[in-house]
């Protein structure tokens, strides 16, 4: 499973200039932030977030892969590559 996430992970690169994700643990106070362009570094640092528990994944798309803010498309790969997951819009 490790490996298919980080596969399907770092894919978001393919049309991300940068990924972001906040996670809070439901026995941690504060949230943090993880952030990375792919060049093989990253940070983390502690974020104020409405977030009680659970993870925020942010893409910074590429200016040529904005199709991918319509909520159609997202949904139509959604179906096509996954049974397991469960999002809002």
């Amino acid at each position: 499973m490790i490996g298919q996430f980080g596969v399907g992970f770092y894919s978001a690169y393919l049309v991300a200039d940068k990924v972001t994700v906040i996670s809070r643990s439901c026995d941690e106070e504060q949230a943090h932030r993880w952030e990375s362009t792919a060049g093989g570094t990253f940070t983390i640092t502690p974020e104020d977030s409405d977030i009680v528990r659970g993870s925020r994944i942010l893409l910074t798309l590429k200016p040529d892969n904005l199709e991918f803010l319509e909520e159609k498309k997202i949904k139509d790969l959604v179906k096509k590559h996954s049974e397991f997951i469960n999002f809002e819009i």
